[in-house]
């Protein structure tokens, strides 16, 4: 049997309950010619009965690939390194794909063959309501340091990559300082080697899930603060105005970090991000007036 034309890799960890929607839109899509490679990640409930069973019921091109737990970047890598196609694209295991998802980035590809990544907008929803719609981009000249400096920009379930480029750049990295932002991670290594396009069409759904606990905040940043960083050991003989665009960059993760803590009552916790975000950067205003927010006496959120 010929390759596909792209391979949809879908990392799935307890998934039973909501993995036959995700496959459901893939399914749905006006094109056809791909292979869908769902990991399995160490699952103790029915997401793989769940999902053969579909595979087989759907008569889809396809497999369920079981492993022990390597958490979501082990997942991907083992499903980039299974495709067959030249193009992989990603699926979260609970987020959706509109019917021409599929076409239209085959299509962006076709039009631009230079490209290596393409990644279009998604709608935000949160238990089936609308929230927003994430405009992913924008194209710049230089594309890594807009990520480096400014955020990310990309989303995984909206991104379809060159299998040649993934493996170039080395895949998600699996360390466990980098949970949570592996993704982006891998879009600023990619950044520095390929060529990235933005579809400008909203073509899926990216599920928000909150997780909005302390720890959970705390724990994101620590990694998020440690993959800056270890980009930054990286940066090419940075002059003044890069020193300074990092000590920005840290900033502003320290106080948005301070204002999510803050929004969930934890001031203690909220103060010593927001005292870091002002010694970092102590000429941004906002960093000044959300460390004076935190410092009011019973400052919690209303």
């Amino acid at each position: 049997m010929a390759a596909p034309r792209v391979s949809i890799v879908v990392p799935a960890w307890n998934a039973a309950a909501f993995i036959e929607k995700t496959l459901a839109t893939v399914a749905a899509q006006t094109f056809t010619d791909y292979e869908l490679i769902v990991v399995d990640d160490g699952s103790s409930d029915d997401t793989q009965l769940i999902v053969d069973r579909f595979l087989k019921e759907k008569g889809l091109r396809g497999r369920c690939l079981k492993q022990e737990n390597k958490k979501i970047a082990g997942a991907r890598n083992t499903g980039i390194r299974a495709a067959e196609a030249d193009l992989v694209a990603f699926l979260d295991h609970d987020d959706l794909w509109f019917p021409d998802k599929l076409a239209r980035t085959l299509a962006e590809f076709d039009a631009h063959p230079e490209a290596d990544v393409v990644c279009h907008d998604e709608n935000i929803v949160k238990d089936g309501a609308l929230v927003r719609v994430s405009h992913n981009g924008p194209l710049v000249e230089n594309m890594y340091e807009r990520l480096l400096f400014e955020g990310n920009a990309l989303s995984p379930s909206a991104t379809t990559v060159r299998k040649a480029k993934l493996l170039e750049a080395g895949l998600f990295r699996e360390d466990p300082e980098f949970n949570t932002v592996e993704d982006y991670d891998l879009w600023m290594r990619l950044a520095r080697i390929g060529r990235i396009r933005f579809l400008d069409a909203v073509l899926g759904e990216y599920q928000l899930v909150e997780s909005a606990a302390s720890n959970r905040i705390v724990y994101h940043n620590t990694n998020l603060e440690h993959l800056l960083r270890d980009h930054f050991r990286s940066f090419p003989n940075p002059d003044a105005r890069a020193r300074r665009r990092m000590r920005r960059r840290l900033g502003v993760m320290c106080r948005s970090a301070a204002q999510r803590l803050r929004a969930q009552g934890d001031l203690s916790a909220a103060r010593r991000y927001a005292a870091r975000a002002v010694a970092e950067c102590p000429w941004d205003p906002k960093n000044l007036a959300v460390a004076a927010l935190c410092l009011l006496p019973g400052g919690a959120a209303r």
